[in-house]
């Protein structure tokens, strides 16, 4: 019995011994496994903060796909959490430096956060400038098509009066365009207009008929200057006269008093006020004047002035719609060489 009680007891404390150096096992890989843990979870957290960045963040293009492996992240080492023996809790965005060090350019902001894109300044439409009341309401209708001068059509023109002599046309044309008219304006005032540059009246007249006083073209034009029958009421109610545009008097009249007139509605409705055509000293150009010449022609409702305002410098820029640009340098041309100078 003493010999059983004894093998009891040593089968006993073996059987305890064994149990404790099993726990003991056990417990040391637990922990072994949880150190692990702790140091080999830094790469989740670089690559779980990475993928956090928006893609209009500075640092996009170098924030790993959301699928890529921890171990194989750009980001992975240079992360804020990536030092061993940290925890394994994502570090915050904001941390001072961690734009830089995770990859996004110098002065961007830190990765996580998000950013807009600059936006462009949107090109800003200038008010068309206007320095008093419109000289006249809107322009009239344009016509379908603008006037054809004689020369240049293949329709031949009638002759039903003589043509007067190039001194006695190239007088009238000067003494019209030396008259200060005044306009009635719509509003119930009136504007008086300044004298009309002499070698204009002159070019307008060459181009349109070559002064031939006793022309007809085939689409209406009548005369010197190829006054348009509509056009005949219309300025002598705009001026308050009673101009005949089969006499070569009231044909330089009525032809001079709608250049006036288109004078006075660019002028104020896009140059503020100005009626100067002559090139302005910084770029040469002559808007105003172009714009009288090519209205001449097609009509005013097909020619416009566009003003915006360039976004970069402040500065008011002018646009020309002008249809007829050829008939324009024409009667530049003119202007220039003065060929009735030379005629015979």
């Amino acid at each position: 019995m003493r010999v059983s009680t004894t093998r009891r007891t040593l089968v006993l404390v073996s059987a305890v011994g064994v149990s404790t150096a099993v726990l003991a096992g056990c417990g040391t890989e637990h922990a072994g496994r949880h150190q692990d843990a702790s140091s080999g979870s830094t790469p989740v957290a670089a690559s779980a903060s990475a993928v956090t960045t928006p893609s209009g963040s500075p640092s996009a293009d170098t924030a790993p796909s959301p699928t890529a492996p921890a171990s194989t992240s750009p980001g992975a080492t240079q992360s804020p959490s990536a030092g061993p023996g940290k925890s394994a809790k994502p570090a915050p965005s904001t941390q001072p430096g961690s734009a830089a060090k995770a990859g996004a350019g110098a002065g961007s902001l830190p990765a996580g956060v998000p950013t807009q894109p600059p936006v462009a300044k949107p090109v800003v439409v200038a008010p068309v400038p206007s320095a008093k009341p419109g000289p006249v309401a809107p322009p009239p209708p344009a016509p379908a098509t603008p006037h054809v001068p004689p020369a240049q059509s293949g329709c031949t023109p009638s002759k039903p009066r003589p043509d007067e002599a190039k001194e006695t046309v190239g007088a009238a044309l000067a003494a019209a365009a030396g008259q200060s008219r005044t306009l009635r304006l719509g509003t119930g005032g009136t504007d008086q207009l300044p004298p009309l540059p002499v070698n204009l009246v002159k070019a307008i007249a060459w181009q349109e008929s070559g002064w031939q006083s006793g022309i007809v073209a085939c689409d209406g034009g009548i005369g010197t200057m190829q006054v348009m029958p509509n056009t005949v009421s219309w300025m002598n109610g705009k001026f308050g006269t009673t101009s005949d545009p089969a006499t070569l008097t009231g044909n330089v009249q009525l032809g001079t008093q709608l250049l006036d007139w288109l004078v006075a509605y660019y002028g104020d409705s896009s140059f503020g006020g100005k009626y100067d055509l002559s090139p302005d000293p910084a770029t040469g150009k002559t808007p105003l004047l172009d714009l009288v010449v090519s209205a001449y022609n097609a009509g005013a409702g097909n020619v416009h002035y566009n003003a915006v305002t360039d976004p970069a410098t402040g500065e008011v820029v002018g646009s020309l719609a002008i249809p007829n640009p050829a008939y324009v340098a024409n009667v530049k041309a003119l202007m220039s060489s003065q060929p009735w100078n030379k005629a015979g």
